[in-house]
């Protein structure tokens, strides 16, 4: 028996399931995607026993990301040209959103050590606006983990969930064996904006012998709600308060609208 491993760059998958975004596209209404993180781990369990039906447990589960630790004093920075107000309610807001987004993953079994909380610097905030600000640590931090297991669990297998161009490379010059036990879950290369073509890597550098899982294509596996349904017209996902009977086909509320 074999186990599968869980690595999440966080960061990454956090904007994914942002509104407008290629999880959250997925759904009947414009809205964040909730992830539901351990369908999420079952998903990719159930994945990579489709390949070897030794793979039967969930070992590892990292998800990395950072989150500021906001001063006390950050509204004493606003100075109406260089940083605004709107920068900091903006910021003030983000760090809400990934708390939460955090802390789901924590609820699910996720190790807590890999989730960062960096200081904000005033500086920092003109390149946040921007959408210029790296997060480098985290990363470094999902191909060092990523790697260290791959190389004392033999025989187990690993996933590691990212759309990063930075991390597949890194994988393999630190672990050339990889394509025997590492596979990729990502959103599919033709979800992505004309104008991030150039950075996105390429999935055929990187052949594993397990096929990438994409996401998008499964976000009913893995959607936080109690009654999730595929729409049997347009395909979209949605959530029910109550249960559809077996016998009736699940329709969503904008294809339900333009047939009534």
């Amino acid at each position: 028996m074999s186990n599968l491993h869980i690595y999440i760059d966080g960061s990454w998958l956090f904007k994914a399931c942002a509104k407008g975004a290629a999880l959250s596209n997925r759904l009947e209404v414009s809205q964040n995607f909730r992830p539901n993180f351990s369908r999420l781990c079952d998903a990719m369990l159930k994945y990579a026993s489709s390949y070897d039906s030794d793979c039967t447990c969930i070992g590892e589960k990292y998800l990395s990301t950072s989150i500021f630790n906001i001063p006390e004093t950050v509204d004493d920075w606003i100075d109406g040209e260089s940083i605004t107000e709107e920068d900091i309610a903006s910021i003030r807001s983000s760090v809400t959103a990934r708390e939460f987004f955090a802390n789901s993953a924590l609820s699910a079994g996720f190790e807590p050590s890999v989730i960062f909380h960096p200081f904000l610097k005033d500086w920092m905030i003109p390149k946040l606006r921007a959408k210029r600000f790296q997060e480098k640590q985290v990363d470094a931090t999902v191909v060092a983990l990523l790697v260290r297991s791959a190389i004392t669990n033999v025989g187990d297998y690993h996933v590691v969930i990212t759309g990063d161009a930075d991390i597949l490379p890194a994988i393999k010059v630190a672990y050339p064996e990889y394509s025997t036990n590492v596979f990729i879950a990502t959103t599919h290369p033709d979800q992505l904006k004309s104008e991030a073509r150039q950075s996105s890597f390429a999935l055929s550098d990187f052949n594993c012998n397990i096929e990438p899982f994409y996401l998008d294509q499964h976000v009913d596996a893995f959607l936080d709600g109690e009654n999730v349904y595929t729409c049997g017209h347009c395909n979209k996902v949605f959530v029910r308060t109550k249960s559809i009977p077996a016998n009736v086909k699940p329709c969503c509320h904008p294809c339900y609208s333009s047939r009534t």
